[in-house]
């Protein structure tokens, strides 16, 4: 067999038809195809966070804070510090935007840690699951154009699109070019949450694979296989938490190029 099993070895072949990518609890409702496990864990996940904000308010104090207010203060004062250099005063209304989606995505993410590999996990993260991250990313987007019809009024805006980044003589290619990079801003925002989760559960599912596959016949192959699991686990907790913080800068970003002047 060798010290790798090849593709077209009986064992390989099972278990890559086990490994599953993306398997959801389906039900079709007035012809639209649900996603009822996505649906669950982003209720969850709204329901975390509205809970989180409601503790903040009950246990708000203008003397000495304690550890959960300071926590969310640290966060607040990162984002109010991010948008007051790139934005300014007017930015300040992105800010509660800007924490609550950093929240709820870490909420989110952080599901995948009671994740088992499993086909179908009781709770797995929604963001795993394409159509979250991408209304959100619409959601952004929409309320940038939104913003920037605001700052800039409408002929601003439909100037910006037409006379940059070249001169005005150059409008067909201004218009292409800036036509492909806001098509591509919602894309990108929730491919790379999406694909950065997705990641994550089909790593545990290969390292649960993995007991069965090369260390199962070891005595102690069990129990290394908890070893790996929660040390993967950390690292998966780590991704989590850099793209929640990503996806709250892009959007603050998005927000600063939308609001700034035609320069």
């Amino acid at each position: 067999m060798g010290a790798v099993l090849s593709s077209a070895h009986p064992l390989a072949t099972s278990l890559l038809a086990d490994i599953s990518v993306g398997d959801h609890i389906q039900r079709t409702v007035g012809g639209l195809q649900l996603n009822l496990d996505t649906i669950w864990a982003t209720a969850a996940a709204g329901i975390v966070t509205i809970a989180l904000g409601l503790m903040l308010r009950r246990s708000a104090t203008s003397g000495v804070p304690g550890k959960f207010q300071l926590a969310w203060e640290t966060a607040l004062s990162a984002v109010h510090t991010q948008v007051d250099g790139s934005i300014g005063p007017r930015g300040k209304r992105i800010v509660p935007l800007a924490v609550t989606l950093f929240v709820f995505i870490l909420v989110c993410n952080l599901f995948g840690v009671v994740g088992l590999g499993a086909t179908y996990d009781f709770l797995l993260p929604p963001t795993a699951d394409i159509n979250l991250p991408l209304a959100m990313s619409l959601f952004v987007i929409v309320l940038v154009h939104v913003a920037s019809i605001r700052s800039r009024g409408i002929g601003g805006y439909v100037k910006h699109y037409l006379t940059q980044p070249f001169p005005i003589f150059l409008m067909p290619f201004n218009l292409f070019i800036n036509v492909v990079e806001e098509l591509a801003k919602p894309i990108t925002l929730a491919l790379r949450l999406f694909g950065n989760l997705l990641s994550g559960g089909l790593m545990l599912s290969l390292l649960a694979y993995l007991v069965v596959w090369k260390i199962g016949v070891i005595p102690v192959g069990g129990i290394l296989a908890l070893v790996f699991n929660p040390v993967w686990k950390l690292f998966d907790v780590l991704i989590g938490l850099i793209q929640a913080f990503i996806f709250a800068l892009l959007t603050i970003l998005y927000f600063d190029v939308a609001m700034s002047d035609a320069h």
